[in-house]
């Protein structure tokens, strides 16, 4: 009878040169997570096939369904892989180099697209300056006209104001829900830091110089050192200091982003202002003062709203 059952399994899985009967013997038992990684190398072995760094949604179903996997499950995976967030950050020494966070947001390609734009303009103070792949990257909108209608009021932070870049990427998870990401670049951050640590240490040792320069009866190197020590440890406090509580509000500053762009109905003036612009007349009225009518319109609108 082993013999019988010997034969049946040679004839359904028949070993081919090369590979040697143990490794045979494994694949007639495969543990969960020798399937799990089969399965994730057979995938980075599909993938390598598309010229394109990154898939769409029906690509990505093309692909799990050559594995045999069904649309659903493969919503699922997406839907849930995308709801958790980034997953690894760019490293940096202090803070990392891409600030990143994600929210799902139910609606229409469109209507997101239209609460992330209001959004941004109206609360953020940013203006879209180019389309990337999935997004749109902004810049703060130095207009002496949105820097007045800001400091009357945001539902923002206005930390992302303070950066130099944001890049907000769309990607669609089902025909109503979409996942929106936003990325910060932390190089002003980081720059600032490293600049005001290094000119408290050049306080500190250059202060230990005249230290050992000025002052007798003692090693000049014991002098130098009672002084610079202590600076050089206070550099570094304050750069480790400048970039932690920095990031962390830009990470606040992202967080409340999103929720206004996930959660309209509890921020109505970005959607009533948006609404208000798209029914005006864009050729009736042109340059700053007509601007400047539309920005004070706004403004009293918001005040009795």
């Amino acid at each position: 009878m082993q013999e019988n059952e010997r034969r049946q399994r040679d004839v359904a899985h028949p070993v081919r040169p090369g590979i040697d009967e143990d490794l045979a013997r494994r694949l007639d038992h495969l543990s969960r997570v020798d399937a799990e990684r089969v399965l994730e190398r057979a995938i980075r072995i599909q993938t390598h096939r598309h010229s394109s760094e990154s898939f769409t949604r029906d690509q990505v179903h093309r692909i799990a369904r050559e594995l045999g996997l069904e649309d659903s499950v493969v919503d699922r995976a997406i839907r849930e892989e995308l709801s958790e967030g980034p997953n690894v950050e760019d490293k940096g020494w202090l803070v990392p180099r891409r600030l990143s966070d994600r929210a799902v947001v139910a609606g229409t390609a469109q209507e997101v697209d239209d609460q992330v734009m209001a959004w941004m303009e109206t609360e953020e103070g940013l203006r879209a300056v180019a389309r990337t792949g999935d997004g749109i990257r902004w810049e703060p909108d130095r207009h002496w006209l949105t820097s007045t209608r800001l400091a009357m009021g945001s539902d923002a932070t206005k930390a992302l104001r303070g950066m130099p870049e944001v890049v907000h990427h769309q990607t669609a998870v089902g025909p109503e829900e979409q996942v929106v990401q936003l990325d910060v670049d932390s190089g002003r951050i980081r720059r600032t830091a490293w600049g005001v640590g290094a000119g408290v240490a050049a306080t500190g040792l250059a202060s230990g110089a005249i230290v050992a320069a000025t002052v007798g009866g003692g090693s000049d190197l014991a002098q130098f050192a009672a002084v610079a020590a202590p600076g050089l440890v206070l550099a570094v406090g304050t750069t480790v200091l400048i970039a932690k509580t920095w990031a962390g509000s830009v990470r606040r500053g992202i967080a409340r982003a999103l929720d206004g762009i996930a959660h309209p109905e509890l921020h109505q003036r970005a959607m009533r202002r948006r609404r208000r612009r798209s029914g005006r007349d864009d050729g009736s009225r042109r340059g700053t003062f007509s601007r400047l009518a539309d920005e004070v319109a706004d403004a009293i609108e918001d005040l009795f709203d």
